[in-house]
């Protein structure tokens, strides 16, 4: 056995080809170039290597006609988008699985033949690599319905063309325009359609190293793919557990993806897939601290039985108590999601031992253990991987026993591994998001770009507002939950003279916690409350800390004070 090589065309053509043609092994992780930051940086990087004839890896193939589970590549991607398992009826078919290369492959596949989020890829005609930085490309994504201009040449286009020298000129006298009858201009044009046309069209440049490994089961390409496997993005413990666990149940990933799409869809929160796996490991190894080689036969069938009757509860604690209880409605506004687990494990076992277990069904005393236990994991960082492991086993004990969420217990944990068990306003001011949400659980975020949009009740660029007065008003005590454009409208304009106004006074049901005086009906002394931002604030913060006790049960610890030598001999 040794390496092969293959041009790009050939390697493109032999892609999802229905014979013998090259597939991924559904034990394989997904595409990852596509959510990587600047992947289109990452992109055009690995076409220029092309163009300029470097190396880009060598790819490892498991040439096999065994019925195995294997999936197509993406065509056209887009963020988020996963490769899909083929039929049943299929497995047994000629085909080559990637096992090394598959980023590279796919990406290639989806930026020469298909779309990358909408975007075409072309080459800049007019690039001179002379004159050009050491990472500038003449690469560029372009909106694939961006007007057609002849310096910009759609690979897309390029390398689906029949390799011929008519097509050749006729390309050239397409695109020769751009040149503007500037003959310099015409020779770098012709110099770089060459180069493209040598690459991306012609099939004697062999530019992908291939080694073929025939086996009939896929031990040894596993044994290979590992020795080679050094570079690159290497694979987490959680995408190796979740390869054994594939190699048993083909379409677990599939259902995961399934399952992350259901509680997004039932509470408008994004919990990935991947997230879910490690909820399932909690529940079964009672850790979340990874590690394949302690995965064994069983394990793998327990994966499979949480996928098939554990997933209500998870959903539960999403829909049920997030969205909800608390108008939770996305995900940034939860800062430690590793301290939401105990808590799905807790309703899990419940369900399993026959206990109650959907939220509203529990009594007012069981669900303000959970609520106190929320919103202490959250505001006092109880999120360490070891702190929820022994979260967990606490309220799984109890859980089995039906007993209440074993906050005290947890508690404890938090204080000896050096975590406060008691809220500070600190901790509040430093998560502002959530402490707002949770002292209005009835209003709910409206998002821009993950950013949740929130009315200051005194604007923060109120006219004549000086430095010291924005730093005052720019703090939770003067949120509200409020759709941006209130904002924008009410920007300049002080809340005495906004909510006593026509076009103002309309707003007032839509805030909370605040002098409850209709505006329309203000006296003088009601519309005093409103003269100063420090009054206000103050009337206010300590309103949404009567909410916390309310709602919650939970109160500010009060700073300790230190005593003066003059204090203590008196």
């Amino acid at each position: 056995m040794s390496y092969s090589g293959i041009s790009i065309r050939e390697a493109l053509d032999k892609i999802n080809a229905p014979n013998g043609g090259w597939y991924l092994p559904q034990v394989q992780r997904q595409y990852v170039w596509g959510a990587r930051h600047e992947s289109e940086t990452y992109i055009c990087l690995l076409l220029d290597s092309l163009l300029k004839r470097y190396p880009i890896g060598g790819i490892v193939l498991w040439e096999t006609a065994q019925k195995v589970p294997y999936r197509r590549f993406i065509g056209d991607y887009t963020s988020g988008q996963y490769a899909k398992q083929v039929d049943e009826g299929l497995w047994g078919a000629a085909k080559s699985l990637v096992y090394d290369g598959q980023q590279r492959l796919q990406t290639l596949y989806s930026v020469l033949r298909n779309r990358f989020n909408d975007l075409v890829l072309h080459f800049d005609l007019l690039f001179d690599q002379k004159n050009a930085e050491a990472d500038e490309t003449g690469f560029h994504f372009r909106y694939s319905g961006s007007a057609a201009e002849p310096r910009y040449l759609r690979m897309t286009e390029l390398s689906i063309l029949p390799c011929n020298d008519d097509e050749k000129i006729a390309l050239e006298d397409r695109v020769l325009p751009a040149a503007a009858g500037n003959r310099d201009v015409e020779r770098l044009i012709r110099r770089n359609l060459n180069a493209l046309w040598d690459i991306f069209v012609e099939t004697e440049h062999k530019s992908i190293a291939y080694f073929s490994v025939r086996a009939d089961t896929p031990k040894e390409v596993n044994e290979v793919f590992r020795r080679l496997n050094t570079g690159g993005v290497a694979l987490t413990q959680l995408e190796l557990v979740l390869g054994k666990i594939k190699a048993v149940h083909s379409d677990y990933e599939e259902k995961l993806w399934t399952l992350a799409e259901t509680i997004e869809r039932k509470s408008g929160i994004k919990f990935s897939s991947t997230a879910v796996l490690q909820f399932f490991h909690l529940l079964i190894k009672n850790t979340i601290r990874i590690d394949e080689d302690r995965l064994e036969s069983a394990d793998i069938r327990a994966f499979q039985n949480a996928l098939q009757n554990d997933t209500e509860p998870l959903v539960e604690v999403f829909s049920g108590y997030l969205r909800g209880l608390l108008s939770i409605n996305h995900a940034s506004i939860v800062p430690r999601w590793l301290a939401v687990l105990p808590l799905a494990a807790y309703l899990t076992v419940r369900k399993r031992k026959g206990h109650e277990w959907r939220i509203r069904a529990l009594s007012a005393p069981e669900l303000q253990q959970i609520h106190q236990y929320f919103l202490l994991s959250q505001f006092c960082d109880w999120n360490t991987q070891t702190m929820v492991n022994a979260f967990a086993r606490e309220a799984i004990a109890s859980a089995e026993g039906g007993q209440w969420f074993p906050l005290a217990k947890i508690r404890q944990i938090a204080v000896e591994k050096n975590r406060t068990g008691d809220l500070h306003e600190y901790q509040l001011l430093s998560q502002p998001w959530l402490a707002t949400k949770v002292s209005m659980p009835h209003r709910s975020y409206v998002f821009h770009e993950n950013k949740p949009q929130v009315d200051h009740i005194f604007p923060v660029n109120l006219d004549g507002a000086d430095e010291a007065y924005q730093q005052a008003v720019d703090v939770l005590w003067n949120f509200q939950p409020m759709p941006a454009e209130v904002n924008n409208y009410k920007r300049a304009r002080h809340p005495r003279e906004f909510f006593q106004s026509d076009d103002g006074s309309k707003y007032w049901a839509s805030y909370d916690l605040i002098p409850l005086a209709d505006p329309r009906s203000w006296t003088q002394s009601d519309a005093s409350q409103w003269n100063d931002h420090l009054t206000f604030i103050a009337f206010r913060k300590q309103r949404m800390l009567d909410e916390l006790a309310r709602l919650y049960g939970l109160s500010l610890t009060k700073p300790v004070v230190a005593q003066t030598a003059g204090a203590v001999a008196a």
